[in-house]
């Protein structure tokens, strides 16, 4: 691609990253390309990534800002002049499926299974790995430990179904064309953990329920005629809340439950004397960038890699 396309290529967006991708690409070079929608995300995609490519291939990513943005980058590109297996695209579900949405599909776009790529690694499998390998749990009895793995479930299925509610209202709010902050709904206000079992607030922040809540908190006047009964039922099926509810909320839940399990140590594994030492401090709204390389990869994301990255790397090394 010439210098002179490049610009003029440029000059038809105004997403930076497309345009800082048209500079970076190299035809000859060993390096595949993808976009993602924020600056988290690259952390996360990027081991998975790496993990399926051969030794001397590397792979950039780029943060479009948000999934339109992202779905505009890829239909910005000149597909004549890219090979599409090269260069994907990464997005979350989101509710698109109880809010269809007319979105592209495309080969090299790939679409998380839930909500967004945390909905796959809140997994028992991973909190183990986080109490063994980040707090300090290394030579932990494997029954203690299994113990509190079942307990991680048995709260994560509560907090899930408290957060049944909630999602309701958001899919109201989106089906009516409301496009909230949801990260103004804290999950911090809503629930609290002691000794790794969770609790629901049910006055947060002192407003009379949880609904005002989140109806003050995302700037929504509340009504209480409205009925979501309807949506209750929809999203309330195991199927669906499992995989429907956000990701962040999801991922909350993960530190915070392995948090109130470190701090209860002594009572939760009897083996242990005392608190053992953290080695990481996790944070709920950065802490992807650790945790996802303890998360083994989605079933749906390697086989989309597969077919992607993986079949141009072979094809270009079969030339």
């Amino acid at each position: 691609m010439s210098m002179l396309d490049i610009h003029s290529a440029a000059l038809s967006s105004k997403i930076a990253s497309y345009h800082e991708f048209l500079a970076r690409y190299a035809r000859r070079s060993k390096v595949v390309y993808g976009f993602v929608e924020g600056k988290d995300d690259p952390c996360f995609y990027r081991g998975f990534i790496e993990l399926l490519l051969p030794g001397e291939w590397e792979v950039e990513l780029w943060p479009a800002g948000n999934k339109d943005q992202v779905y505009r980058v890829h239909s910005s590109v000149d597909w004549r002049r890219f090979p599409k297996t090269r260069i994907c695209f990464f997005v979350d579900r989101d509710l698109s499926d109880v809010i269809p949405e007319r979105l592209p599909t495309d080969r090299n776009i790939y679409v998380t299974t839930g909500y967004s790529i945390e909905n796959d690694v809140v997994r028992k499998a991973v909190c183990k790995r986080l109490l063994v390998e980040l707090y300090g749990f290394s030579g932990v009895d494997h029954g203690e430990l299994e113990a509190v793995g079942s307990m991680f479930e048995e709260e994560l299925e509560v907090f899930l179904r408290c957060l049944v509610p909630v999602m309701a209202w958001i899919v109201h709010w989106r089906r009516r064309g409301e496009r909230p902050n949801l990260n103004d709904i804290l999950m911090r206000d809503l629930f609290a953990f002691k000794g790794g079992r969770i609790q629901a607030k049910h006055t947060p922040k002192g407003r009379a329920n949880v609904f005002l809540y989140i109806h003050e908190q995302c700037n929504i006047t509340f009504d209480s005629t409205i009925d979501v009964a309807s949506i209750l039922a929809e999203v309330g099926r195991k199927s669906v809340y499992r995989t429907l509810t956000r990701g962040k909320f999801l991922f909350w839940f993960l530190v915070k439950f392995c948090e109130s399990v470190h701090g209860s140590a002594t009572s939760l594994f009897p083996s242990f004397a005392r608190v053992p030492k953290a080695s990481v401090t996790l944070s709920p709204t950065g802490g992807m960038s650790v945790v996802g390389t303890h998360a083994r990869i989605p079933a749906s994301l390697r086989a989309f890699l597969e077919s992607t990255f993986c079949a141009y790397i072979s094809g270009v090394q079969t030339k």
